[in-house]
């Protein structure tokens, strides 16, 4: 079969579908990617084939170079989010004006909009060439011609599931509400529904409009106008999904996490001080990412890694785009990009941000968390996380040195909390997910 991926621009997205890409490769399938000139090559290092789809632009590729380089420089739709206010000290009810189309137009659904608008005719070629037997969208604007398109296609949702199942027995997405106390629910969803929700279907509209396709019309909050009527995927382990709650329909299919293979050609190798560090009973190896926007925030990493300092442990950082800015202490090593899922299994804990890739690789690990939400589905995860007893939630903004070490002691201590995680990668090593999802894919195709 011919399946062609067409994810947005964002690592979190780029990654996951890298991770399905590969599994479906392997079952003998010609793997396809829609990629910018930024990200050429990207793709091509996993064995797959690529779609350049070229814009009028300044910026050069970005292919792989040294370890100064970072995969998201020169990222438009990176630069919109940092400058929103999104990683700003705001309570996740407050952030919901920055999706406010009509106090923020310059908000990412009216980016991603125009970028799809800017490749659709390549797209639309490209696809009428290749025929593919599928289409997989990882992208809440979806491209009119595959949304409209003669081409089955599947959405894959790379975020906390708790807006898809779109129940209101579970917190609205991006609240990090507690699932067992409802208080605030309302008011959240209400102004979810007309801020976030409502700059998608107007900015799928406005894109549909300018091509010359039908306008979606929907007046309900429940209607997501991204999701397939064929397929649609997402990734989350089954003991942090909702469907204690709520159900999904048939349509619907869930893997543990989508947990890209490193490629071969990449190599990753700890320096002798930190591998000498794991033979020592009392010195613990943390990694700490707050993916590729939190790392973007200086103030925010500087004040991290000053309460770390103060740490008997060691620490591996993912210091990001700005990591020429940032000072590491001499218990801490770091690189601006860092092979996420080869470092996992040699660490004790995760210090994350939060993002549904993090959270679902660490977990296929086996590893407890210490969670510190930036946005959106960040605060979701958090909250799960240590709802379920895998891990802790921190605040980002608002904490001491002394409170964060002390809870990076109370986990590491934590010997249940290490057993359950253990338990739980055992049993996701077990389960198949992914193959069941390539035969159901398969099975759709037919």
């Amino acid at each position: 079969m011919k399946i062609l991926f067409n994810p947005c621009d964002g690592l979190g997205h780029m990654n996951a579908c890298i991770g399905l890409g590969q599994s479906l490769l392997s079952r003998g399938h010609q793997i396809y990617f829609f990629t910018n000139v930024k990200y050429a090559g990207q793709y091509n290092r996993y064995g797959f084939k690529e779609f350049v789809l070229h814009v009028q632009s300044n910026s050069t590729t970005n292919t792989n170079g040294s370890d100064d380089d970072h995969p998201i420089k020169n990222n438009k739709l990176m630069d919109v989010i940092i400058n929103s206010g999104l990683l700003s000290d705001m309570s996740p009810l407050e952030k919901l004006d920055l999706y406010d189309r009509h106090k923020n137009p310059d908000m990412f659904t009216r980016t991603m909009s125009e970028q799809i608008l800017n490749v659709h005719e390549q797209m639309l070629n490209i696809i009428d060439e290749l025929k593919p037997d599928l289409i997989i969208v990882d992208s809440m604007i979806v491209a009119p011609c595959i949304l409209y398109g003669s081409y089955r296609w599947a959405f894959s949702w790379s975020a906390n599931p708790i807006l898809i199942y779109q129940s209101d027995q579970l917190p609205p997405m991006m609240s990090g509400y507690p699932s067992n106390d409802s208080n605030g629910w309302s008011e959240f969803r209400i102004k979810f529904n007309k801020t976030f929700k409502s700059a998608i279907r107007y900015y799928q509209n406005w894109l549909n409009q300018q091509l010359g396709y039908a306008r979606i019309i929907d007046n309900s909050n429940n209607n997501l106008s991204f999701l397939s009527p064929y397929l649609n995927i997402y990734g989350y382990p089954e003991e942090l999904d909702y469907t204690d709650v709520a159900s999904l329909p048939d349509h619907f299919i869930r893997i543990e996490a989508f947990c890209r293979q490193i490629p071969a050609d990449s190599s990753f190798e700890l320096p002798e001080e930190f591998q000498r560090a794991r033979l020592k009973s009392n010195v613990r190896l943390i990694y700490v990412s707050l993916g590729s926007f939190g790392s973007a925030n200086v103030e925010l990493m500087q004040h991290l890694i000053a309460a770390l300092d103060k740490s008997p442990h060691k620490f591996i950082i993912s210091t990001g785009l700005h990591h020429q800015q940032i000072h590491l202490e001499s218990n801490m090593w770091g690189r601006p990009y860092l092979p996420q899922t080869q470092i996992l299994s040699l660490v004790d804990l995760v210090i994350t941000h939060g993002g549904n890739n993090t959270v679902t690789e660490t977990f296929s690990a086996g590893k407890p968390m210490l969670i510190m939400p930036l946005y959106t589905d960040q605060y979701d995860n958090a909250q799960r996380i240590e709802e379920r007893g895998y891990g802790r939630r921190i605040d980002a903004y608002h904490f001491t040195s002394n409170e964060i070490n002390a809870m990076i002691d109370q986990i590491l201590d934590d010997h249940e909390m290490r057993k359950r995680c253990e338990r739980t990668r055992d049993r996701i090593h077990c389960s198949q997910s992914k193959l069941k999802l390539c035969e159901r894919i398969e099975k759709l195709c037919l």
